[in-house]
């Protein structure tokens, strides 16, 4: 199959179950990933990249440049990066490599195909970018409607206890939760005359207060 054919750069996410998903490139470009920890089957690297029969998952680890690529990575404290997954149904069962391990991989099973691994992958950390900037933008907007600006340290917060009236409670209390605004605590002010229990704090931020 020709590799420019259908180089979509439109990255297909297909589930196959709740832990796992299709991530799909173009048309011979699928690559089996675990969704819960970001590590991909090492058979379907091979596979995406027309590896013959012959060259199987377990000849990589062999390589001495392998032996060198996981020595470096002990270095950075980057523990797990490959996990032999046997318990799982045969389609999903094999060897799953770290992320900074699949270009390495690709390449050994054919550099021709490897470009198309890396794209998939840049694609990927791409979107996944730009997700995290929306999910940004979108707490940011909201942040002026919570806290309006100058008053981020302008809450009062108190909690204080209330005796039960009726007789079978008589040994139980309610426990009152109450955050204000500076202008607004006034109707508590008889609560810090009184000699009922209570904790006060004030000049607290928004989110320190429930």
């Amino acid at each position: 199959m020709s590799t420019t054919e259908n180089t979509t750069t439109v990255i297909v996410h297909e589930a196959i179950n709740e832990e796992y998903e299709w991530v799909q490139f173009n048309k011979q470009l699928r690559l089996i990933r675990s969704v819960k920890d970001d590590m991909y089957q090492m058979q379907s690297i091979l596979t995406a990249c027309f590896a013959p029969d012959t060259m199987k998952p377990q000849d990589w680890f062999e390589l001495n440049s392998t032996h060198e690529l996981l020595s470096e990575f002990e270095h950075v404290e980057l523990k797990k990066m490959y996990q032999d997954r046997q318990n799982l149904p045969s389609h999903l069962k094999g060897i799953y490599v770290h992320k900074f391990l699949v270009s390495s991989i690709a390449m050994w099973a054919s550099p021709r195909y490897a470009i198309y691994i890396l794209m998939l992958l840049d694609e990927l950390c791409t979107k996944q970018r730009e997700d995290m900037m929306k999910e940004d933008k979108s707490i940011q907007k909201r942040i002026p409607r919570s806290v309006p600006k100058g008053k981020e340290k302008n809450y009062k917060y108190m909690i204080y206890t209330e005796e039960m009236e009726n007789e079978e409670d008589k040994d139980m209390v309610m426990l009152h939760l109450v955050r204000r605004n500076n202008k607004s605590f006034y109707d508590l002010a008889k609560i810090l005359q009184s000699d009922r229990n209570w904790f006060y704090r004030e000049n607290l931020p928004i989110f320190m207060t429930p």
